[in-house]
């Protein structure tokens, strides 16, 4: 883990996560080849490649016109909490690697999404 993720990257923006019970304030990466969390203090940076991401659902607010941030879950059974700025410009930039079964709005069933990707 001596060198990046990506080569390219496509987006960033300041996020902070639930990382074994606390949040921790970093900077998100998008790339070509998975998303980088950057953490400021303590040092630490995670990867999550786009292969291993099984689905994303999105925490909105307002009916829906704000979104305040995102889940992943990982093939391996990780799951990460997400809260972003800019966070309709992050999905749009995760749309371009994973497929429309892999993100759902908040409320909706993941069961029938989880059953498309096994």
């Amino acid at each position: 883990m001596d060198k990046p993720l990506n080569q390219e990257i496509e987006f960033t923006t300041s996020a902070r996560t639930d990382m074994s019970g606390e949040f921790r304030s970093g900077m998100l990466a998008l790339g070509n080849t998975g998303i980088e969390f950057v953490t400021r203090a303590p040092k630490g940076f995670n990867w999550l490649p786009w292969q291993k991401i099984r689905f994303v659902w999105l925490e909105t607010m307002l009916g829906g016109r704000f979104i305040k941030g995102f889940n992943i879950a990982t093939t391996n059974g990780d799951q990460w909490q997400f809260t972003v700025a800019h966070a309709r410009t992050v999905l749009a930039f995760m749309g371009k690697h994973l497929g429309p079964q892999q993100i759902a709005r908040e409320g909706r069933q993941l069961s029938t999404g989880q059953q498309n990707l096994e």
